[in-house]
């Protein structure tokens, strides 16, 4: 699970640190080829998602879909950067507290209303690892035809990352 922890720490790392190039405009600036989605609503969503998570971890249930949206995270670098920082602690402190051994977890499908669903924190975890890997991809594209520069492997999931490497050697 440490691992699990560490790979979703890392994540929001490398959001802060794109954070922290970023200024409001960048951040909110849509993109016509990202069907004119924002770098700062990737974010958010991911935030959000995250939020989710360790807010119902204590009662062993995560509603994804009861997420806050707070505009100011998809606007606000400085407002994201304090929510990616106190996430990222919430994260930390998943490693001290004892965890549930089982989750309910509920999230938008599309068709009906859906039911509670069972899950287990370390595959919610995984999960949080594959959604944000996609929006950090989205946010990638998003950051290429907007001029900006990533650091290398960001928005590229790691199996990947290690397939690409593993062809280079």
């Amino acid at each position: 699970m440490t691992a699990l922890i560490d790979a979703n720490l890392s994540y929001l790392a490398q959001a802060e640190r794109l954070l922290e190039l970023l200024d409001d405009g960048a951040f909110t600036r849509s993109a016509a080829g990202f069907y004119h989605s924002t770098i700062g609503g990737h974010l958010r969503h991911c935030l959000d998602h995250y939020d989710s998570f360790i807010t119902g971890l204590p009662d062993g249930k995560v509603d994804y879909d009861a997420r806050m949206r707070l505009p100011e995270l998809e606007s606000q670098t400085a407002s994201a950067l304090v929510k990616t920082s106190e996430i990222r602690e919430g994260l930390q402190q998943v490693t001290r507290d004892a965890l549930p051994g089982t989750l309910q977890v509920k999230m938008d499908c599309g068709f009906r209303e859906n039911d509670w669903q069972p899950s287990s924190p370390g595959r919610e975890l995984q999960f949080l690892v594959s959604h944000t890997v996609h929006h950090f991809a989205m946010i990638g594209g998003i950051c290429r035809e907007l001029g900006i520069e990533l650091e290398d492997g960001f928005g590229i999931a790691p199996s990947t990352l290690r397939h690409r490497s593993a062809l280079s050697v």
